[in-house]
């Protein structure tokens, strides 16, 4: 398993998951850079959703899906719930243009169409794909603690009958560095499988470590290939949006996937 840095045109970065692409689907995450916006939300924010002038928005989105050779891509308005959306023809690159038509209140996305993309955006959550190469279903996840704790990852699993064929590739999320939560927040995540949470405690204070959590949980469904790019949000301002950095005045990068 693996990732490749890819430009995507205009020195803009995406991290691509070579194990997904081999078995059919594209499961890209990008970087920040690259893109039209000003500071704050320089320079590739792709959300529309943030105090971003919409028109660099839109030009962003349409770096992000030339650079890929995609369509036009379908987000969702989320809201760190549970709740999935299978999205068909209809639907393809709902909210591209603008929030109004974005599907509602869905933090999973999946379908079974081929070329269809599908988005999460992202700036500290963490920005999950799920595909299933023998039954061509692939699904975009946006998990932070509160989807976790609301149980988003056996939805997301529940989608996929055999869980021994699933590939999840989790892209770049806040790190447990920088991830201070209190005890109630903790207890939420552990709450939500037996595989529990992973914490760590320095100097008094309590980090939770999303990403390892994430896998435990999957682990405990038996989701077993998976993938991780490491990356930390907060850690490297120059490649990635960070909410709880920045303070909550930034932008946010993608999650894609698509089945090829």
């Amino acid at each position: 398993m693996g990732f490749e840095r890819r430009s995507l045109g205009h020195r803009g970065q995406a991290l691509v998951s070579t194990t997904l692409e081999k078995a059919g689907f594209l499961a890209a995450f990008t970087e920040r850079t690259g893109g039209t916006s000003a500071k704050p939300f320089d320079s590739l924010n792709l959300s529309l959703a943030v105090e971003d002038d919409a028109e660099k928005v839109r030009a962003n989105r349409a770096r992000v899906v030339e650079g890929l050779g995609i369509a036009p891509f379908a987000t969702a308005e989320q809201v760190h719930g549970a709740n999935a959306v299978r999205v068909g023809a209809k639907r393809a690159g709902a909210g591209w243009d603008d929030l109004d038509s974005r599907i509602p209140h869905a933090d999973v996305l999946f379908t079974a169409s081929a070329g269809l993309p599908l988005a999460v955006l992202t700036a500290d959550c963490l920005p999950m794909v799920f595909a299933s190469p023998a039954t061509g279903v692939v699904a975009v996840v946006h998990a932070g603690w509160r989807g976790i704790a609301a149980g988003i990852l056996p939805r997301a699993a529940a989608l996929f009958d055999d869980p021994s064929d699933v590939r999840v590739a989790i892209g770049p999320a806040i790190g447990p560095d920088h991830y201070e939560v209190k005890e109630d927040v903790a207890l939420a995540v552990a709450s939500a499988s037996g595989a529990g949470a992973v914490t760590d405690r320095r100097a008094g204070k309590l980090y939770l470590d999303l990403p390892a959590t994430a896998r435990a949980h999957l682990r405990a469904l038996a989701i077993r290939k998976v993938e991780d790019t490491g990356l930390c949000t907060a850690c490297q301002r120059g490649r990635f949006y960070s909410h709880r950095r920045d303070r909550g005045t930034t932008g946010r990068q993608a999650g894609i996937a698509v089945r090829l």
